[in-house]
């Protein structure tokens, strides 16, 4: 156990501050849902590294800063459960068995069915697939036109994701529709935190059966779909996997976890289409990327991973937009007992959370935090590493976000297929954020003009 996690085990602490203003009944539902980053930032300014709030039906211990956060992601399940947050978000729409509807045992046994397919040995073998797939998708385009980022942006990493996790052959059969059916899942997730989860809702209804075509099509064209030079196909190595006390997967089981391997990506579009519009919002990054480029691909398309580990500038512009724009801006739990977080009493049941959105852009962290400054993480300054916690675009602690290495990877591909084939400038400079969402994507349409350069 960390001293932050031994210490919350321990009695006692301060009464948390609470969040100025609030109403009866929705508390301060109406700030949070209409700016939950700003409310963020505004309440931790006044109260300081710890906060409370109130929403319908809970209360909210936030936590804000680089310590508070390593006090918090700190915390073990039997402190802070993320089950009682996001079961009933996520199983109505991945179905029962899987993700938090299992025992904790069980799920870290799930999680580990997809570790193979994220080690460094298969992120070489995912490489030129990557790339492959980004060429393919703009390879029909004409000489010059629009696009929106972010279609742009679901659509392949989508594809990849699919390509890559689960087969070759589901990937090109499912096509374009994936996307698509992977969007109702989404749009559902976002509903059920917003409204419940009703099954009689049309967004709910969407969802199942979006649910419902995705494991369909996993049933019936993923046990054989296997790679080139593979002896079974992913879902075999599934179906043969045996878990605690010997158990096994069924099919069912089997296709609801790939379908939330590819749910779990939903986040990757975001921050690639964030990385995209920061780089065109400031356009002097773009010369350096190329150049960048020029020296790392000696073979194109690159065939193993030391080129992509040679693109330092484009990952510096990505871990910038992470700090930006993270995907996820809330990362919450439930206090499972009464808790001392970070020297604040937490009484059991409050909703405990930490807000990248908010932390990422603290003055005492980050120089200028507003501003986009990739050379913040040049080795003479590396401001995410000055402490620990600093940065939790991908969570951290107890529970890392598993893909996180499988997602930079496959922005670095995106983007150096799309800088090297195209100028690009956006249509409109001015790109806003949609704040209604569980993840702020830039608000669509946001279009791209690109115009094919010689290669």
């Amino acid at each position: 156990m960390t001293t932050e996690a031994h210490a919350a085990a321990s009695p006692g602490g301060r009464e948390l501050p609470a969040a100025e203003g609030g109403l009866p009944l929705i508390g301060h539902a109406i700030p949070f849902v209409r700016d939950p980053v700003g409310f963020l930032l505004r309440a931790h300014s006044s109260q300081g590294e710890a906060v409370t709030f109130s929403l319908p039906g809970r209360r909210v211990a936030s936590f804000c800063g680089p310590q508070a956060n390593a006090a918090v992601l700190g915390l073990d399940d039997s402190e802070a459960d993320r089950r009682p947050v996001y079961d009933p978000l996520v199983t109505p729409l991945l179905g029962p068995g899987v993700v938090f509807n299992v025992s904790a045992d069980v799920k870290t046994w799930h999680d580990s069915l997809l570790l193979p397919h994220l080690r460094r040995d298969a992120l070489a073998r995912h490489t030129p697939a990557m790339f492959e797939q980004v060429e393919r998708y703009i390879a029909p385009w004409e000489a010059s036109g629009t696009f929106d980022i972010m279609a742009a942006m679901r659509d392949l990493t989508t594809r990849i994701t699919a390509h890559c996790l689960i087969g070759p052959r589901f990937a090109r059969s499912m096509g374009p529709a994936l996307p698509e059916l992977m969007n109702r899942l989404e749009t559902a997730f976002f509903m059920s935190f917003v409204v419940g989860s009703r099954a009689l809702l049309p967004h709910q209804r969407r969802a199942v059966r979006a649910r419902e075509t995705v494991t369909r099509a996993i049933k019936e064209i993923a046990p054989g779909d296997r790679s080139e030079g593979s002896e079974h196909s992913h879902f075999e190595e599934l179906m043969r996997a045996l878990g605690p006390g010997g158990r096994s997967l069924d099919e069912d089981t089997a296709a609801s976890l790939m379908l939330g391997w590819l749910f779990a990506a939903a986040s990757t579009p975001v921050q690639a289409a964030w990385t995209g519009v920061l780089l065109l919002q400031h356009p002097q990054w773009l010369p350096v990327l190329r150049a960048e480029q020029d020296t790392a691909f000696t073979d194109y398309p690159p065939t193993t991973l030391s080129p992509l580990h040679k693109l330092e500038r484009l990952g510096h512009c990505i871990l910038e937009a992470e700090r930006l724009h993270p995907a996820v801006w809330l990362l919450a739990r439930t206090a499972a007992r009464d808790l001392c977080v970070h020297g604040y009493r937490v009484p059991r049941g409050h909703v405990v959370c930490v807000s990248p959105g908010a932390s990422h852009r603290l003055p005492g962290v980050f120089r200028d935090p507003g501003t986009f400054d990739p050379d913040r993480y040049l080795p003479d300054r590396l401001e995410h590493r000055t402490m620990p916690y600093a940065l939790i675009g991908f969570s951290g602690g107890r529970h890392p976000c598993l893909g996180a290495t499988f997602a930079q990877q496959a922005m670095k591909a995106i983007w150096s297929v799309l800088l090297r084939a195209f100028d690009l400038e956006l249509a409109d400079p001015e790109v806003r954020e949609v704040r209604a969402s569980l993840r702020h994507p830039p608000r669509q349409p946001c279009m791209v003009r690109y115009r094919r350069r010689n290669r």
